[in-house]
């Protein structure tokens, strides 16, 4: 794990501030010296910093896709192994590019910290840089004999994660050609296993150029889902919807291709006036066009499984295969009393009853 064994050598804190009411930037506040932690206080920023880029769901290695002058990466390179008044006027410019990225008024500002160091056991050298928005809390303290609560409205870098953002470059071998031997770590907490775009862009992506990373398994449960969305908001009539879904299943469990592609599926599968909207809707929702290694390792049960709800409390699980072969659903008017539902369905499972859960 990369950031095992990290130690922080520089630390700068300046300010950004959300856009004005015209959307002008609000120049950042800039700090002129490094800041001096304590021995806990250090302790602590490293403990922070060690448990949100470790974690698994919420933190992500992206790729780098700006690299070149006036980057981010340019400017944190600089940063590794320079003089303090050098550091100084790099995080200053980090600040400015922060800044300059919150395009949109809705975001927030709050403390920006860049930082430099090592982290691993070949000690690699890292410059970080972390958004924390400003909190309000209380804290609690003795005075004499008594007990003091002290209201605070400008505490920052707590335990609540979701507060803040991080992303890092690493830099395992500068004197290759840009962006090799540089790995970029990124920390939001919004981002979830299956629902990386979650990630804030203009922080991932305006500021630290950097992308989403493409591999196998999160880009082949990307397609299923998107597809299915697709398929069940369209036009079809309900029997032809699970025929598509039957499909799609058989597509991505079944088929022996090592690759895939979206374009794939929609030629062979999607009827002829629903490709063109197929492969629209899969642009606007960034689904890359080109080859996808095809991996259903983090799908867990659910290309096992097929669950189907009927109203509000009424479930259908069976197999993808057992649905198509064994279970004939239709749809049939309405012939209840009034305020029931304006349709039925008529299910025919040809399998007698075996069993009560």
């Amino acid at each position: 794990m990369l950031f095992e064994n990290l130690k922080v050598n520089r630390v700068a804190v300046h300010e950004v501030f959300r856009r004005n009411d015209d959307k002008s930037i609000q120049p950042p506040a800039y700090a002129n010296n490094l800041e001096v932690l304590s021995a806990e206080a250090m302790g602590a920023f490293r403990l922070r910093m060690t448990d949100a880029l470790s974690g698994q769901s919420q933190s992500l290695q992206m790729r780098i896709v700006r690299f070149g002058a006036g980057t981010f990466l340019e400017t944190a390179e600089e940063l590794v192994g320079s003089s303090d008044a050098t550091f100084m006027l790099g995080s200053k410019e980090i600040a400015t590019k922060l800044a300059e990225s919150q395009l949109a008024r809705r975001i927030p500002g709050g403390m920006v910290i860049v930082f430099e160091g090592t982290a691993g056991a070949a000690s690699v050298p890292f410059v970080g840089v972390i958004k924390a928005e400003i909190q309000q809390g209380f804290r609690r303290s003795i005075a004499g004999t008594n007990a003091v609560v002290e209201f605070l409205n400008n505490i920052f870098l707590t335990p609540a994660t979701r507060l803040y953002k991080i992303g890092v470059m690493a830099f395992d071998n500068t004197t290759k050609p840009r962006p090799e031997g540089r790995r970029a770590f990124i920390f939001d907490s919004n981002i979830s296993a299956s629902n990386r775009e979650a990630a804030a862009t203009y922080f991932y992506d305006g500021f630290l150029g950097c992308a989403l990373p493409s591999d196998g398994p999160y880009e082949t449960m990307k397609f299923f889902d998107l597809t299915k969305e697709f398929i069940r908001a369209s036009d079809l009539q309900p029997e032809k919807k699970r025929d598509m879904v039957d499909s799609l299943y058989v597509f991505v469990r079944d088929e022996q291709d090592p690759t895939f592609t979206a374009d794939q599926f929609g030629s062979r599968f999607l009827p002829q006036e629903l490709k063109d909207p197929y492969a629209a809707f899969m642009n606007t929702r960034k689904f890359t066009p080109n080859a996808v290694v095809r991996d259903t390792s983090q799908m867990g049960n659910r290309l096992r499984r097929r669950r189907l709800k009927f109203g509000g409390d009424i479930e259908l699980s069976a197999s993808p295969e057992a649905l198509k072969s064994k279970v004939h659903m239709e749809a049939i008017p309405a012939d209840g009393a009034p305020g029931d539902s304006d349709g039925w369905t008529r299910i025919i499972i040809r399998e007698r009853l075996t069993g009560e859960q």
